[in-house]
């Protein structure tokens, strides 16, 4: 597997070959709001933001990511147990589409080694041709990561001392930004992450930006609870192991 893509490993959101550390995972509990009429801190209006995506339903969600030499880009459609992927990552192209326990597959032979990561040394074997892979495949976990809205949204979460700033208008929609710094580490520079969520109810993340000198991440989410019909691909070559 090649090495994890910076503050996001924990999901292929942003390429397993673009940029290149790791976000922490945080465990955040998917509790409901509390009922008082108290405020919220940042981190529970995180923790409550990441609890109504998980049980949308649907959402649209655009990725884009660029770094010194790196460059990425993703367009899914994500539900609950299923989900469609493409990504186009330096220059490989690949695509997902989970429909509950089976995952289809089709990249080219750079997405096959790389961002799909196989285990496999033939990866020209499976490139440019729809694999079907089930749930008991040692592969399946890392081809369907992100592809479902628990998957997805457990890594879009920012660690340490957090600060909400004042409401704006982003898209058309209020929304309220939560800041924070993913810190630093032995060998990458730390980075600025900041969450905006809905003001209303249900509370539901709109953007997600990492920024830094050299770096810039951005992921965007519309069309919540909208749901798309997703089919399996017509032709596929069922792996288990390669």
């Amino acid at each position: 597997m090649p090495a994890a893509p910076r503050h996001l490993s924990t999901s292929r959101r942003i390429g397993a070959f673009t940029l290149c550390a790791a976000l922490p995972l945080l465990s955040i509990p998917l509790a409901s709001a509390p009922s008082s009429a108290a405020p919220l801190t940042p981190f529970a209006l995180m923790s409550l933001a990441v609890h109504d995506a998980v049980k949308a339903g649907w959402v649209h969600e655009v990725a884009k990511g660029s770094a010194p030499g790196r460059t990425f880009s993703m367009d899914n459609e994500i539900g609950t147990t299923e989900g469609h992927q493409v990504v186009v990552s330096n220059g490989a192209h690949a695509e997902v589409i989970l429909l509950g326990q089976v995952a289809y597959i089709h990249g080219d032979v750079q997405a096959v080694k790389q961002y799909f990561g196989l285990s496999t040394t033939d990866p020209a074997k499976y490139a440019n041709k729809w694999l079907s892979l089930t749930s008991t495949s040692s592969d399946f976990a890392n081809v369907s990561d992100a592809v479902t809205l628990q998957s997805d949204f457990q890594t879009i979460t920012i660690p340490g001392t957090l600060k909400e700033g004042s409401t704006l208008v982003l898209n058309g929609q209020k929304v309220v930004p939560i800041e924070g710094t993913i810190p630093a580490t032995t060998s990458n520079i730390a980075i600025k992450a900041t969450l905006y969520v809905s003001k209303s109810s249900p509370v539901l993340p709109a953007e997600f930006r990492l920024t830094s000198s050299s770096e810039s991440v951005t992921v965007t989410w519309s069309k919540w609870g909208h749901a798309v019909l997703l089919v399996a691909p017509k032709s596929t070559h069922p792996i288990t192991n390669p």
